[in-house]
């Protein structure tokens, strides 16, 4: 698995020193899960490569703020599974400006969940939108909260969730819950650097090719203390340390149904870190 971690952060470590040049952020993440309980699964441990970056932000008929970002993650299991799994993601999302108080939000998302060596099918694919409504507070500008829809497969077929956003933002300090993904809460020390914590909950399902079952979904519930530090000039290192609070790996058949039991795969509250290299371009 180290030889397979270090290829990886070459490959990805490209692109990210190329596109820094020119685009608003670019992110390479390593997260590492080492479990406190065997179960059935005896000692899995799972690492994930992450490569994201987020395109300048353009303003059309000055109305609509259009945001883009690509990202790449690269998931390796020891013994347990034999599946090297990838994931590419294009995801565009904007922002409506009705007037000065209300907004109209939505987020495309296209993911291509694999098995490595395998070959790409439409299978593979996994769509996902969201539409909302957000408002500026009329007392305080630093607040904004936005409620709306959100269609995926991440969680299941064609599953439909609603959604609740609630941002207060000021110049040393920022929260925001995002409903039912994730919780930020994030210090501005000083211009060098921020600290804060994160809880997140996400689920991904992976095309595989295997005899037994022809899906494998990812699901964890994370709570993370991080701190991130300016390196030289606009790179910065982010260091998370936290634990799982729930973390299952399911077996899919072709049409999402599960083939083992509930619980058989869950495994108990487990040690996680993820380190982090960030470009940042404002």
């Amino acid at each position: 698995m180290k030889n397979k971690f270090l290829f990886q952060i070459l490959v990805f470590l490209i692109p990210i020193l190329f596109y820094a040049q020119v685009e608003n952020r670019a992110t390479l993440s390593h997260s590492y899960y080492a479990p406190t309980s065997d179960r059935q699964l005896q000692n899995l441990e799972q690492s994930n490569i992450d490569f994201q970056f987020n395109a300048k932000t353009k303003v059309l008929a000055k109305k609509v703020r259009w945001d883009n970002s690509f990202s790449a993650r690269t998931v390796l299991f020891n013994d347990a599974f034999s599946e090297q799994l990838y994931d590419l993601v294009y995801t565009s999302s904007f922002v409506y400006t009705k007037n000065a108080k209300n907004f109209w939000i939505g987020n495309a998302r296209v993911n291509l969940r694999s098995q490595v060596n395998t070959v790409m099918s439409s299978d593979a694919v996994f769509p996902a939108f969201s539409v909302g409504y957000m408002r500026q507070s009329q007392k305080s500008k630093s607040i904004r909260w936005a409620a709306g829809v959100n269609y995926n497969n991440d969680f299941g077929k064609n599953v439909v969730l609603p959604f609740f956003i609630f941002n207060y933002e000021t110049a040393k300090m920022r929260f925001n819950a995002t409903l039912p993904n994730s919780i930020l809460l994030l210090i501005r020390q000083n211009t060098k650097f921020y600290y804060g914590l994160n809880a997140t909950l996400n689920s991904s399902i992976f095309e595989v090719d295997n005899e037994s079952y022809q899906r494998l979904q990812l699901l964890n519930a994370n709570f993370f203390a991080f701190s991130q530090i300016k390196l030289h000039k606009k790179l910065w290192l982010e260091v998370k340390p936290g634990i799982t609070l729930r973390r299952d790996v399911n077996l899919l058949q072709h049409n999402f149904e599960p083939l083992n039991t509930q619980d058989e795969y869950r495994l108990d509250p487990n040690f996680v870190i993820t380190t982090g290299l960030m470009y940042r371009m404002n």
